[in-house]
């Protein structure tokens, strides 16, 4: 399977916050229609340094990809990913003693021959839509859902609980267990086998979610239109609006095809 992107379109703004913990790759206007791998982290704003954390993650996975051109994403290799971040991590930690925490979610496509790998931890989603429809959706890692799913919470109440900002994994290093860490969450992965032309895979932080809900996103990207007018009109409805950072990624899946098979050269 051959997947052609057409051009992928990011934003990330800072919002009402003092500074933007968000972090992408590529960075805003880096991607070309020849990308095939995306990130979106959002820094922990309950720990310390998340704008930091962000970019570290980033960098550390990106750099894992980079010196495996073949990669394919994995539950496997994203361990072996993480566990480079993680070394980042404690390494700032060390350099920086009055840092006593720091982590960020992660939300991550790769397309490749195999279909589209997507892979999470925390709050930061990944959509794919068709036809103006959402048909795919990670699920949130917060510790309201873990307790609707055990029965403590209903639904309704998750909406208004106190803790529902709460992430129920991360990638997250703590200063006093650099020496001995804790057993780190694993991500979510699956691969995605059913992508036709015209899906869009959008990928945000959860400052997104603030303003936009997925009925609101599946209006916008069901009218026929750009992705340029789609991305921007996400941006403008949450300029504004939006207390936290709020970043995004629009991935237009352009083609779809199988590749030929080799033929015998006959001498």
């Amino acid at each position: 399977m051959i997947i052609q992107p057409a051009l992928p379109l990011a934003f990330s703004q800072v919002g009402q916050r003092p500074v933007n913990q968000d972090a992408l790759y590529p960075p805003v206007d880096m991607a070309t229609p020849a990308s095939q791998l995306f990130i979106v982290c959002d820094g922990m704003g309950g720990a310390d340094k998340g704008e930091v954390a962000s970019q570290l993650l980033c960098q550390a996975l990106a750099r894992y990809a980079s010196a495996r051109p073949e990669l394919v994403f994995d539950s496997h290799h994203l361990s072996r990913a993480l566990d480079e971040a993680y070394e980042a991590y404690n390494a700032y930690l060390q350099d920086h003693p009055l840092v006593s925490r720091m982590g960020s979610t992660l939300a991550l496509v790769q397309l490749h021959e195999r279909g589209v790998t997507v892979a999470h931890l925390g709050d930061s989603r990944v959509y794919q839509f068709r036809d103006g429809k959402i048909i795919f959706c990670t699920q949130d890692h917060r510790q309201v859902i873990d307790m609707v799913e055990a029965g403590i919470i209903t639904a309704a109440q998750a909406r208004t609980h106190p803790w529902r900002n709460r992430l129920s994994r991360a990638v997250l290093a703590v200063a006093s267990a650099a020496d001995k860490p804790a057993a780190r969450p694993a991500a979510d992965v699956v691969v995605l086998t059913d992508v036709q032309p015209g899906d869009y895979f959008f990928m945000c932080t959860d400052g997104v979610l603030e303003t936009l809900d997925d009925q609101m996103l599946e209006t916008i990207l069901a009218i026929d239109r750009s992705e340029q007018e789609h991305i921007q009109s996400i941006q403008i409805m949450c300029a504004g609006q939006t207390k936290d950072n709020y970043s995004a990624y629009l991935i237009g899946i352009h083609q779809v095809s199988q590749p030929e098979p080799a033929r015998a050269i006959l001498s």
